[in-house]
């Protein structure tokens, strides 16, 4: 399967020309691997975002019957994925860090993403009252820091020339992020 590639771009800071590249499935990809009995709704909302996998799966686990299929409604549901999947990284950060280190570097590199999910995990509940209130402008805001924070704990490892043992996680964070930035600009009416 050929994939298109997506690159995001971070706003003026200390990364002012770092960029991170992750795959871009193509638009037709379908839904194939997931259970027949996904609601439609969910699928087309999904469908919409720049990785329709992974927003099904992250959103699935959290729904339940009183989820309406609605684009708001589904964005409060992948902000809780956002949360839990940063508290799962963030404990495989700790675990790391309490594991000899292979590098003396990496004790700094792990305590900065450490710094930078507690920050993610602490924008939830501003991310929730942005929501609510309809401020389209902060919601967009605080899930691009949330996506910087992700980036920052990337950066810190490559600047110090050892393989981040998260890039996996963190590559998987970002996808959500970025699908929620897409069903709060694309699909919520404000």
């Amino acid at each position: 399967m050929s994939t298109t590639s997506a690159s995001v771009a971070l706003a003026p800071s200390s990364f002012d020309t770092q960029s991170f590249s992750f795959s871009k499935p193509q638009e037709d990809q379908t839904f194939s691997i997931l259970p027949i009995d996904v609601n439609p709704k969910l699928q087309k909302i999904c469908g919409k975002t720049d990785y329709p996998i992974e927003c099904l799966t992250s959103i699935i686990p959290f729904l339940d019957e009183n989820v309406d299929m609605i684009p708001m409604s589904i964005l409060k549901v992948e902000i809780d994925a956002i949360h839990n999947k940063t508290k799962e990284v963030l404990d495989k950060t700790y675990e790391l860090s309490m594991n000899p280190p292979t590098s003396r570097l990496l004790p700094l590199c792990l305590k900065t993403c450490i710094n930078n999910y507690n920050a993610i995990l602490e924008s939830k509940q501003r991310i929730l009252d942005a929501i609510s209130m309809g401020d389209a402008n902060e919601l967009s805001m605080e899930l691009s820091h949330n996506m910087e924070h992700v980036f920052a704990c990337e950066e810190e490892f490559k600047e110090a020339k050892i393989e981040s043992p998260i890039a996996e996680l963190n590559s998987l964070l970002v996808k959500i992020i970025t699908n929620s930035l897409t069903i709060d600009v694309d699909m919520t009416n404000f």
